[in-house]
């Protein structure tokens, strides 16, 4: 064996790379690292510490347990007395491969353990995993209540805790209430270090906790918590508000309220002052009224970074404005940089909206009033409302919005919806755009849905630009914006019937507005009452493309730094086909347009260079910009 083996780094390294243990190679990686793990004394150490890292069971740890047959007891099979030697090789034994285990998932109703070895680790007091970091377990039992603090440890950090529908209904224990109870607390009793913790009961209150022995004096959870996750019924959130409130060390907290039919929420107490004080960021799924309850019971200026809202179903504007009064309240208006809120339309809502059950679609249709509370945290540099119906603003809301938030660098209004009013037209025009562009200068990505599909839009464009020009100094221009990267227009009206005019206009605004646009995009669906945007948009980037690096763009914004490998591309195109080749581009398959040029071949082959130059750029952009 080389001695360069002998360097433990380098030898952990090698078997990183033997050992892969994602996705459908985790098979073969455990088999290679195993045999490794037997060639020799100096391998067999690193490689067994990467064979029992990360176990998805724990049945492996339990055959490692030595196991007598007792006749008395059916000739099942408990675990040998000399585990109750806590200086016995056998447990010496044990231990020197389950201290090796940082990750243990265990799900009981998947691996059902049987009682008695249950009642042997409890009876023997056998610590299962004495150096674990991460657990995943799933309870479904009295048995697997009992088993549990066999797993806890003082050096665990993150614990997920899942409570199974059985152990509420066909195994329910008379004593249930005490028995979770004893197990939250056993947690917080021998898990200093925990970092992260998660919980799933979403069929009944869990019990009230608290983690202060005593005034001023903390149980050593309190001293690292950092993350808490709860997916519960609304009937606990007294009880979880409550126990959040001890965490003095607490920044994300995530509640999913599920709300059972005709469960009624309790009421919620506000709490005091000093609590909730490092709580940074927030993400609350439920209803509007069971989310603002939730923030109702902070105190005021809260210094929060981040509000993630989920919502399921139809509302009002007052229904939007209710979940936003509820960060108002509590988050500071200086701190707050990002809201991110969804509503997700289920099948029942989209049946009860498609079918003819008489349903007016007009109370439904969200404006500026919606996400008028927003308007108050003029520091954000996150803000995207995708509702499952658009938001119809006006030119004038935009303004509005581009002037309050102008640090703000994704900017989602309507980008992505299931549904729309059909005889409502979007009142907003091209010239929205121009108040993102000219205020917002560190804005990357916008969604928004406007109209342009009238030349009425044109116009209006035309004059906002005009009236910039006469209003701005020509030393303090700041148009085109450099910064935008990609528009999601959703489901604006873009009812162009590829007409060249109209697209060529479209794309001469742009050239106008952007110089680094990577993408536009628009929604595919004809039910939303845009049938071919997607292609006219296309059609639209790809001319504002040429244009843009051509001598025509140049003549528009002289001055901007243009990409090398496309001004090349574009120069030899040009070169080959003459300045005048978009008119070509223009022409869609079936289109009854008439082309200067009856080069169809040519065409596709320019749609087709467009499109391979630009694919890579919109994967990177569109993982940029992800704010789920």
């Amino acid at each position: 064996m080389h001695r360069a083996l002998a360097i433990t780094e380098l030898l952990t390294h090698i078997l990183r790379e033997v050992y892969n243990d994602e996705g459908l190679n985790l098979r073969q990686g455990i088999k290679d690292i195993a045999r490794v793990s037997q060639v020799c004394k100096t391998f067999r150490d690193p490689a067994l510490d990467f064979l029992w890292r990360n176990i998805d069971t724990l049945l492996p740890l339990l055959r490692l347990l030595p196991h007598e047959i007792h006749e008395e007891h059916g000739d099942k099979a408990r675990l040998s007395k000399v585990l109750g030697d806590l200086k016995s090789s056998e447990r010496e034994r044990y231990f020197s491969i389950s201290s090796r285990v940082r990750t243990l998932s265990f799900s009981e109703p998947r691996e059902p353990i049987p009682r008695n070895l249950i009642d042997d680790i409890v009876e023997y007091n056998l610590v299962l995993t004495p150096r674990v970091d991460v657990l995943r377990l799933r309870i479904s039992s009295e048995a697997g209540l009992r088993l549990l603090p066999a797993f806890i440890t003082p050096e665990l950090t993150d614990i997920s805790l899942s409570f199974d529908e059985n152990l509420y209904v066909f195994d329910r224990p008379l004593n249930l209430d005490d028995l979770i109870k004893s197990v939250y607390m056993t947690i917080f009793r021998c898990a200093p270090k925990l970092v992260q913790f998660s919980v799933v009961d979403l069929h009944e209150a869990i019990p009230l906790l608290s983690i202060t022995e005593s005034p001023g004096q903390d149980t050593a959870c309190l001293q690292s918590l950092t993350h808490a996750t709860f997916y519960i019924t609304a009937a606990s959130l007294p009880q979880v508000l409550d126990l959040t409130s001890q965490l003095r060390k607490l920044e994300d907290l995530s509640i999913q309220a599920y709300e059972k039919p005709f469960e009624e929420i309790p009421r919620l107490s506000s709490f005091a002052p000093e609590t909730f004080s490092s709580l940074k960021n927030v993400t609350f799924d439920g209803s509007p009224d069971t989310i603002n309850r939730i923030f109702s019971t902070f105190p005021a200026n809260r210094t929060l970074q981040s509000a993630i809202l989920r919502m399921h179903g139809l509302y009002t504007n007052a229904d939007i404005a209710l979940v936003l009064l509820g960060v108002v309240a509590a988050a500071s208006k200086e701190s707050l940089q990002k809201i991110i809120m969804t509503s997700v339309l289920s099948h029942n809502d989209l049946a009860h909206w498609d079918v003819d059950s008489r349903i007016d679609t007009r109370q439904f249709i969200l404006d500026i009033n919606a996400i008028e509370p927003a308007l108050q945290f003029q520091n954000l540099e996150i803000f995207s409302a995708c509702l499952g119906v658009p938001l119809y603003l006006t030119d004038e809301d935009h303004l509005r919005i581009a002037q309050t938030w102008r640090s703000v660098r994704l900017l989602y209004l309507s980008s992505i919806v299931q549904r729309v009013v059909w005889a409502h037209r979007p009142p907003a025009s091209i010239a929205s755009l121009v108040h993102y562009a000219r205020y917002c200068r560190s804005l990357k990505a916008l969604g928004l849905c406007l109209d342009a599909s009238t030349q009425a839009s044109v116009n209006t464009y035309v004059q906002a630009i005009a009236a910039y020009k006469e209003t701005t100094p020509e030393s303090n221009l700041s148009l085109p914006s450099p910064s935008i990267q990609m528009i999601e227009f959703g489901p604006s009206w873009l009812e162009c019937n590829f007409d060249p005019v109209q697209i060529h206009a479209l794309a001469k605004a742009f050239t106008m507005l952007f110089s680094n646009l990577a993408a536009c995009r628009a929604c595919r669906t004809e039910e939303l009452g845009v049938p071919q945007a997607a292609w006219t948009w296309m059609k639209v980037h790809t001319l504002y493309e040429y244009i843009l690096y051509t001598d025509r763009g140049r003549d528009i914004h002289p001055n901007t730094p243009r990409s090398t490998w496309k001004s090349m591309l574009f120069s030899n195109w040009t070169e080959d086909y003459g300045e005048d080749y978009e008119r070509v581009a223009l022409v869609a398959p079936g289109s009854s347009v008439e082309a200067d040029f009856d080069d169809d071949q040519n065409a596709e082959a320019f749609n087709q260079i467009m499109y391979k130059t630009a694919r890579e750029e919109l994967a990177k952009i569109s993982k940029e910009h992800e704010v789920m």
